[in-house]
């Protein structure tokens, strides 16, 4: 865990504005291969379960990586029809120049989808809602555009429930400075509500707990662990005391739970 990176949460939370989106989408392409990410996407994939014609959207699509995996999938299984990623235009060059065509990329925002109402079948957001300033205004989107009967699958990391080893205290002083890098740090357990309160169905609510790996360590924890430092709301001394303590053999660092919510 002695790795160092960028808090990449910032890029995240303005992509457009940051320096640049290269951050992003390493963080991104790190944790597609997270075998805890695969874990929960494999029930991701079963429940939107598109069929030959169907229109799928990823909301947030990032890089593009999952989306390009479902276009591949759905080639593959001889079941083709469209793919849109939706995502800012900064982010969507990335992916158009990683993925090519075989997905639609639609430059957009999650508060107002430029899709028509009642013209998807399957509908996807995973890793931002977390960012978004009204979280609810994105699911009455995804719920306006889904067909009577689509389904829905979201998916979001619960901050609040990480669990990290070492030194309690220090570790509950790190917690809340990890929180503090996004909109809401208890979004996992708060989708069941959202889809219910924008007229979905909800089918099943699975949690996962993901193990933290190195990369994301390095962005999501380490980093503005460090910047709290630096700025004097951590104690540089504890908290290296900490961070070595981690690195004992044995020690446990910590993991975090996600919570996959599916809705018709």
């Amino acid at each position: 865990m002695t790795e160092r990176g960028q808090d990449v949460h910032r890029v995240f939370h303005d992509v457009e504005r940051a320096a640049s989106a290269r951050p992003a989408v390493e963080f991104l392409r790190s944790v597609e291969a997270a075998p805890s990410v695969l874990a929960y996407r494999t029930q991701l994939a079963e429940h939107l379960a598109p069929a030959a014609g169907e229109t799928v959207v990823d909301v947030g699509c990032g890089a593009g990586h999952h989306a390009a995996a479902i276009a591949a999938a759905r080639a593959a299984a001889d079941a083709p029809g469209p793919v849109v990623g939706i995502d800012r235009p900064r982010m969507l060059a990335e992916a158009a120049a990683r993925h090519g065509d075989a997905v639609r990329w639609l430059p957009g925002a999650g508060e107002a989808l430029p899709l028509p109402d009642d013209s998807v079948d399957a509908v996807y957001a995973e890793r931002v809602l977390m960012y978004v300033d009204d979280a609810a205004d994105v699911v009455a989107e995804i719920a306006r555009v889904r067909r009577a009967g689509g389904r829905v699958a979201l998916f979001e990391l619960d901050y609040a429930s990480m669990v990290l080893g070492g030194d309690a205290k220090t570790a509950e002083a790190v917690l809340e400075v990890v929180c503090g890098t996004v909109r809401c740090d208890r979004m996992g357990r708060t989708l069941g509500r959202l889809l219910t309160e924008a007229g979905v169905l909800v089918v099943d609510q699975t949690p996962y707990a993901l193990a933290i790996p190195p990369p994301v360590w390095a962005s999501a924890v380490r980093a503005p662990v460090e910047e709290a430092v630096a700025d004097g709301r951590l104690d540089g001394e504890r908290v290296a005391d900490w961070f070595a303590e981690l690195e004992a053999p044995g020690a446990y660092p910590g993991s975090v739970t996600g919570v996959l919510a599916c809705g018709r």
